[in-house]
């Protein structure tokens, strides 16, 4: 909000307009006031914090002057220093960063009222042809869709900062190829790979059939703490997700949006394999790491610490398990949440439940990820109809 000073009799309001391409501290804009007379010193305040509210959205609302002479190279080095880091969750940043390398040498050096739809589609046809240096193969689909959206995040806010009446990399984009179906485990592979995880420890035990039961993402796994468990209503609180970038410690983050903020349900079995766990940990810190284990403590924390384990560490162990008991090396620990899905849809839960237990903010998203499984249902429940009516 403006910030207020007295002045005399009067107030000087002040407005912080950022900085210009340059990095140069734009002037602020200042407005002078004079509360009405007779006021009580409540209600000068209060008309004052009006006043403010009042001049920081006409400041805001009125057109900056800037230079629309700038490239894309130069306005993303504004976007990074001034709004990505407010903006965007570090996860998104970095990758967000990967996207912006692979677009600037097609695209830097044009100036952004000079960005044509043209251009991108020809960006986006050139991605086409990169080969994956790890795999020689061509780059996935997923990644030419990422540098567009990163393309179209970024001019959105070249959009509201007055260097463009318009994005030109909208509708630009169009799906090249048929979507992959995502990795899922059929009901009798997941039998398998429950079976097979009852000869591992104890923690990837639990671990593993907690995703298989509950659908959470391994991040959000890796986040739950002991004070996130009812043991006598059978929920677990889905509040934080734990995230390791290369060459950065290990934080943990609230989720995205407010329907991450959930709650999943557990079985009796399940209750009884974490209380097994439970008394596991507190034993083992207590006999080998002379810690105290507290409700406050990760549920699946790194050894002699309290800090939880990396993700990576499960999605490691979890193709380890796969090899040795000859299931299929193509599943990864996310296809445990697809599975859990996947298989909710089969027996009939409506999509705003599954939305609701995954976490997406709109069904929409789950329509779209496993419309797959929805179809199965559908064909089924036609097969159904048809059969009682005899046709």
């Amino acid at each position: 909000m403006a910030s207020i000073r007295k002045r005399g009799d009067s107030y000087l309001l002040v407005v912080s307009m950022g900085y210009d391409h340059n990095g140069k501290r734009r002037a602020a804009r200042q407005k002078t006031v004079k509360p009405p007379d007779n006021l009580t010193p409540k209600r000068r305040e209060k008309w004052l914090n009006e006043q403010a509210v009042l001049f920081e959205k006409e400041c805001k609302e009125t057109p900056l002057t800037v230079d629309k002479s700038i490239t894309l190279e130069e306005y993303v080095k504004i976007w990074l220093r001034d709004i990505a880091p407010d903006k965007l969750a570090k996860a998104t940043l970095a990758r967000d960063n990967q996207d912006i390398n692979r677009f600037m040498p097609f695209l830097g050096g044009y100036k952004l009222t000079e960005l044509r739809p043209e251009h991108f589609r020809k960006l986006y046809a050139e991605l086409r042809t990169h080969r994956s240096q790890n795999t020689g193969l061509p780059i996935s689909e997923t990644i030419v869709e990422g540098v567009h959206a990163c393309l179209c995040g970024i001019l959105s806010d070249a959009m509201e900062s007055g260097f463009l009446d318009h994005n030109p990399a909208w509708r630009t984009y169009k799906y090249s190829g048929k979507k992959k179906e995502k990795l899922v485990a059929d009901e009798d592979t997941v039998q398998k790979i429950i079976t097979a995880l009852e000869n591992e420890s104890l923690k990837y035990e639990t671990y593993y059939k907690l995703i298989i039961a509950t659908g959470m993402r391994r991040g959000e796994c890796c986040g739950l703490k002991w004070e996130d468990i009812d043991f006598q209503n059978h929920t677990i609180h889905i509040q934080r997700n734990v995230v390791k970038l290369s060459g950065e410690d290990i934080f943990t983050k609230p989720p995205k949006t407010n329907a991450g903020d959930r709650y999943v349900y557990f079985s009796p079995e399940m209750a009884s394999l974490l209380k097994e766990y439970h008394r596991e940990c507190v034993w083992q810190a207590d006999a080998y790491e002379n810690l105290k284990l507290t409700e406050e403590d990760f549920v699946f924390r790194k050894h002699d610490t309290h800090d939880p384990m990396t993700p990576s560490t499960f999605t490691w162990r979890f193709k380890l398990i796969l090899k040795k008991n000859g299931l299929p090396e193509k599943l990864n620990v996310h296809s445990l949440r697809h599975s859990n899905a996947s298989l909710l849809i089969a027996n009939g839960t409506d999509v705003a439940t599954v939305a609701g237990l995954l976490g997406h903010a709109q069904p929409s998203t789950t329509l779209d990820i496993y419309t797959h499984a929805f179809d199965k249902n559908k064909k089924a429940a036609s097969k159904t109809l048809q059969q009682s009516l005899e046709i």
